[in-house]
C-alpha cells in the first residue's frame, strides 16, 4: 500500500495514575530522521520510542513528542540532614553565646532552613512506566498511520492518472514513429541531391547512407522501455512494502527515455509530445518525492 510521508497522530490517556500524552508529526525524508522530546526525567525511554517508530515507518523526519504528569502528584521522600542540623544549632548557639543573645534555637528556626532537610524522589521504574506509554503511544502511531495512508491513496490516484496520460502519449507516439523517421529520409535525401546538383550520385551508397540515418533515428527501443517502466510502475503502486525510492529511480528512467527519444527526432509535432510527456513525468516525480 503507498503511503505518504507527511502524517500527524495524537493520544492521550490516563494509565495508572499518569496523564500521558504523545504526539507524533513527519515530513519527507530521503531517510529515517526521528526527534524524540520526552523531557528531562524520561529520556531513558527515547531510544524505545525510535525504536517503535521503526516499526511503522521505513524513512521520513519524524518528531515524537512525549509528556507525562502524575496525577496524585510526584512522591517524595524527606528527611534530616543530620551533619547539616548539627553544625546549624551548634553555630546559633555559640553566636547567642559569644554575643549574649536572648532566645533559643526552635523548631519554626530549623524548619526555615531548607538546607536542613534531604528531599529525595524515588527513583521510577522505567520498564513499568514505558509499558503505560507503549499502550499510548501505539493508539497515536496507529492515527499517524491512518493518515499516511489516507495522504498515500490520493497520492497513488494522482500519480497513476499522470501514468494514463504518460501512456497515451506513448501511444500516440507510437503510431507517429514510422511515418517520422520515412519523412526524415526523404528529407535528407532530398538534401544531397540539392548540394550534390548534378554530380553523378551512387545511389547504392545513398540507400546505405539512409538506411545508416534511420538506425540511429529508430525510437523504438526507447518507447518499447518506456512500456515496460510504465507496467513496472503500476506494479509497484500495488506492493505493499515501502516503495518511494524504487519509484524515484523508475521515474528517473522513464525521463531518460523521453530525452532520448527527444534527442532523436527533430519533427515539430513529435517533439510537442516528448514535451508534453516529460511534463507529465515531472508531475509524477513530483509526487512520488512524498512516497515512503
Amino acid at each position: 500500500m503507498v503511503k505518504s510521508m507527511t502524517g500527524y497522530g495524537r493520544c492521550r490517556e490516563v494509565v495508572n495514575g499518569k496523564d500521558i500524552q504523545v504526539e507524533v508529526k513527519s515530513v519527507n525524508s530521503r531517510y529515517i530522521d526521528a526527534n524524540i522530546k520526552t523531557g528531562r526525567l524520561y529520556g531513558a525511554l527515547e531510544e524505545k520510542l525510535k525504536s517503535l517508530a521503526s516499526e511503522y515507518i521505513s524513512r521520513g523526519k519524524i518528531d515524537i513528542y512525549l509528556t507525562i504528569e502524575n496525577i496524585d502528584g510526584d512522591k517524595i521522600d524527606l528527611s534530616v540532614n543530620k551533619e547539616y542540623l548539627d553544625s546549624y544549632v551548634a553555630l546559633l548557639r555559640k553566636i547567642k553565646d559569644d554575643y549574649q543573645l536572648g532566645g533559643d534555637v526552635t523548631v519554626q528556626t530549623v524548619a526555615n532552613k531548607p538546607e536542613v532537610f534531604n528531599v529525595v524522589k524515588p527513583d521510577e521504574d522505567m520498564e513499568a512506566v514505558w509499558k503505560d506509554v507503549e499502550l499510548v503511544a501505539r493508539k497515536a502511531f496507529d492515527i499517524f498511520l491512518s493518515m499516511r495512508k489516507v495522504e498515500g491513496q490520493k497520492m497513488k490516484e494522482d500519480c497513476l492518472g499522470h501514468l494514463q496520460t504518460l501512456e497515451t502519449i506513448r501511444a500516440e507516439l507510437v503510431a507517429k514513429a514510422p511515418s517520422v523517421v520515412a519523412e526524415a529520409n526523404e528529407k535528407m535525401k532530398a538534401r544531397i541531391r540539392e548540394i550534390l546538383g548534378a554530380v553523378p550520385m551512387d545511389e547504392t551508397r545513398l540507400l546505405t547512407e539512409c538506411a545508416v540515418y534511420a538506425d540511429k533515428a529508430d525510437i523504438s527501443e526507447e518507447l518499447a522501455r518506456l512500456d515496460s517502466h510504465c507496467k513496472q510502475f503500476r506494479s509497484m503502486m500495488e506492493e505493499d512494502v515501502p516503495v518511494g525510492r524504487k519509484l524515484d529511480f523508475l521515474v528517473q528512467e522513464i525521463n531518460r527515455e523521453c530525452n532520448t527519444i527527444g534527442s532523436k527526432s527533430a519533427d515539430t509535432n513529435f517533439a510537442k509530445l516528448v514535451i508534453e510527456a516529460k511534463s507529465t513525468v515531472e508531475k509524477i516525480r513530483e509526487q512520488i518525492q512524498n512516497i515512503e
